[in-house]
């Protein structure tokens, strides 16, 4: 009789996440109540952000936001629930190169990209203090060049598994990731982009985790694992609320209190999301129209010409810089407002592929989360790099469909690529599930 090998047993030993890392719970017992309370305030009478557009939510679309969140929790249990018999793994020193070099592509560019501003000091002291920062027009895009900024999620993923999971200590990693942190939170200042912190924060708060609950005596850390996206709400809204402050509380002090407009900018932000997808559909002249705006957004924007030719191949016809018909574009340009101009993935989703292509999309979408949850959770290296944008997915699922976007799909594109040259190398190996694993040593 003989021990199973470490990589069987790591993978007999799954990591017992909290519930809200499971897509199927986040689903049912975050993200509907959520959905619920904002369509709510949003069809009360009254109640609705004051200077936004008409509220286009009715019992129809509310509708079908529920059954499309239903059926991604649906999806999504039978993918967690799906028996895997194998996983992929790899050993620490391999991820650990991959994410060195990934972390110095990522660190390359965006020296490359904002060279104007941090290599001319009197730019940079005046941003840090406050002015008006460049816009991204101003410094300029190399198409093919710049997007790799976008490969940062997926650096965080193999950084964070191997910080705080595996341990490492190795001086290149750990100030590398500082100083990538670093950039993204200077984005976010500098564009008001918040989506790139949160593409920092998941895969490492994910790792944070560690692998299984705290103790009795650390209060504060049960709580936190125990609530999650609940004990979360009040950080997002500061961190929100210190955004808006740069980004737009000095066009509107002269007329509400900072936490009167926070409060109500934070509101807006997702009911009108919503507002917007439901103002489309009831809008738009005919729906699906089969050209995939929103959940292939990233094909037409590929660049090479190939986004053009897709676009021109499905009846599209350039103005200016914006291709249609958009029912989506033309709604927003008519009656939407210009500051809340996305159409959450609800709508947007269903616009492209109507009712039936919509349940179906967020069923099998969430499926394979599902399936990738349960690879997470034993170290699956596929895992490893996407299950975060899982999550990112979910949490931004009333704003947009985050994986039709292009900065999702450069994170897929980069995870190909690694795994493509680890499976080159011969790096990586299957491991047997718990019970394959054990009842082959034991039989042995």
């Amino acid at each position: 009789m003989t021990r199973p090998s470490r990589s069987d047993a790591a993978a007999a030993a799954p990591r017992q996440l909290p519930w809200w890392v499971r897509p199927s719970a986040l689903n049912l017992l975050f993200l509907l109540p959520m959905l619920l309370i904002v369509l709510g305030f949003g069809m009360a009478e009254g109640s609705a952000p004051a200077g936004r557009t008409g509220t286009y939510l009715s019992w129809q679309f509310a509708l079908l936001c529920i059954a499309l969140t239903l059926a991604a929790a649906a999806g999504a249990w039978l993918g967690e629930n799906l028996r895997q018999h194998s996983f992929v793994r790899c050993d620490d020193a391999h991820l650990l190169r991959a994410a060195l070099v990934i972390g110095v592509l990522v660190l390359a560019t965006y020296l490359f990209w904002y060279r104007s501003l941090i290599f001319n000091p009197a730019v940079l002291l005046a941003i840090l203090t406050g002015g008006a920062p460049p816009g991204r027009e101003d410094i300029g895009t190399v198409t093919g060049v710049t997007s790799l900024v976008n490969l940062a999620p997926l650096y965080f993923c193999l950084a964070g598994y191997l910080i705080f999971l595996r341990r490492s200590r190795d001086r290149v990693l750990l100030a590398l990731t500082g100083v990538l942190f670093a950039f993204t939170l200077f984005r976010t200042y500098v564009w008001t982009e918040r989506l790139a912190t949160l593409e920092a924060v998941v895969p490492l708060a994910l790792a944070m985790i560690g692998s299984e609950a705290p103790a009795p005596g650390h209060r504060i850390r049960r709580l936190a694992w125990r609530l999650g996206p609940y004990a979360a709400l009040p950080f997002v809204f500061a961190f929100f609320a210190v955004s808006e402050y740069f980004r737009s509380w000095p066009w509107y002090q002269d007329r509400m209190t900072f936490w009167e407009f926070s409060l109500d900018r934070f509101a807006a932000y997702y009911y009108t999301s919503l507002n917007n997808g439901a103002g489309t559909l009831a809008t738009a002249a005919h729906w699906p129209d089969g050209t995939f705006q929103s959940v292939l957004q990233w094909l037409h924007r590929f660049p090479l010409g190939v986004g053009e030719r897709f676009s021109q191949a499905l009846g599209l016809v350039q103005f200016d810089t914006v291709w249609g018909p958009n029912p989506a574009h033309d709604f927003l340009l008519r009656v939407g407002d210009p500051e809340f101009n996305t159409q959450s993935s609800f709508g947007s989703v269903t616009l492209d592929l109507g009712v039936g292509g919509a349940l179906l999309y967020f069923f099998v979408s969430m499926f394979c989360s599902g399936m990738l949850y349960t690879r997470y959770a034993r170290a699956d290296v596929v895992a490893l790099m996407l299950f975060p944008s899982v999550i990112m997915a979910l949490l931004e699922c009333f704003r947009f469909p985050y994986w039709g976007t292009s900065r999702a799909f450069v994170w897929l594109l980069g995870a190909l690529a690694v795994l493509a040259v680890l499976w080159i190398s011969g790096a990586m190996r299957a491991a047997k599930s718990s019970h394959e694993a054990l009842g082959r040593a034991v039989a042995s």
